[in-house]
């Protein structure tokens, strides 16, 4: 269950649904049938259903595209440095690029 039901989460949420929706719909279509013999009232249910399934997922699980806190622990290590996240890099970074500078005189 997502830590809080914000507009960001609501607005990832839906538009999930709705690629859901639309790649559900797309999917029942059969290639080179006529247009008066599609079923549209079966396509058009099972779509709907396959969106409400997404939005039931979407509050069991977090949505990898809204962000969350992380932090980012380097320490050196040999010459190099390592690197640990509590996170997924995406998921901190809400999908733009992290630039990370390390300056080898700060004591850690």
């Amino acid at each position: 269950m997502p830590k809080k039901l914000t507009l960001e989460w609501l607005r990832a949420a839906l538009i999930r649904a709705a690629k859901t929706v639309a790649q559900t719909a797309l999917g029942m279509l059969t290639v080179g049938a006529a247009f008066e013999d599609i079923q549209w009232v079966k396509i058009v249910s099972v779509a709907l259903v396959a969106g409400i399934i997404s939005m039931l997922t979407s509050v069991a699980v977090n949505l990898p595209e809204v962000g969350s806190e992380g932090t980012l622990l380097i320490t050196p290590e040999k010459g190099t440095y390592q690197v640990a996240l509590d996170n997924p890099v995406a998921t901190i970074s809400k999908g733009k690029p992290i630039r990370i500078t390390v300056d080898s005189h700060a004591k850690l």
